[in-house]
């Protein structure tokens, strides 16, 4: 009886806006005072964090409330959020503790590998949310998303790194992929709406 009850949901939209014009203006902040460089301009980025996480939390709330078709997708959104505390958190870390010039340390070694594993922890979340869905549409929905991700991804590596290669382009840091891939997921879910008119999200 409860469950048609329509639930209140939380806003998300606003609060990651929030997030983004507050990382925007701290990093203004930053490269137009001396600060940049010290321990406290980098702490300064991490000021909009707060709206992350309640822009997290609402939409993982919104997801549950459409109940066990709406778990999966809440507890992946419980999980980007804490991979994505821990990317920044680590990227902080290593961008405050780590200095160009310095020797390689276990102690460095270890902060600089801290990122990477972060964003390997996106992709297990993705993984886990696919193994949790039980709706056979909604997952197909997603796999597809997840395999156009990965053609845009794979592919644009190795056009760039064959490009490279040959000398006619800069190099670019192979983090980007990753990047380029969860771009590549949104057109994935872009796609999955126009040809099926959505995106497997939750009422």
């Amino acid at each position: 009886m409860n469950d048609s009850v329509p639930t209140r949901r939380r806003p998300v939209v606003l609060w990651f806006l929030l997030f983004i014009a507050t990382l925007v203006a701290m990093g203004i902040v930053v490269k137009a005072t001396d600060i940049g460089g010290t321990i406290y301009g980098k702490a300064m980025m991490l000021a909009s964090l707060p709206f992350l996480i309640k822009a997290g939390l609402n939409a993982a709330a919104n997801a549950q409330s459409s109940g066990s078709r709406g778990t999966p997708q809440a507890s992946y959104l419980r999980r980007m959020l804490a991979v994505s505390l821990l990317y920044l958190g680590s990227l902080f870390a290593a961008v405050a503790l780590i200095d160009d010039g310095d020797p390689i340390t276990p102690i460095s070694a270890l902060l600089a590998l801290m990122p990477g594993i972060a964003v390997a922890g996106y992709f297990w979340a993705v993984g886990r949310f696919l193994v949790e869905i039980k709706d056979e549409f909604l997952r197909m929905l997603q796999i597809r998303a997840a395999l156009f991700a990965t053609g845009i991804s794979l592919s644009a590596a190795s056009i760039w790194g064959f490009l490279e290669n040959f000398g006619q382009v800069p190099h670019v840091d192979a983090f980007w992929w990753p990047i380029i891939w969860f771009f590549g997921l949104g057109l994935g879910s872009l796609w999955n709406k126009l040809t099926y008119g959505t995106t497997g999200e939750c009422p």
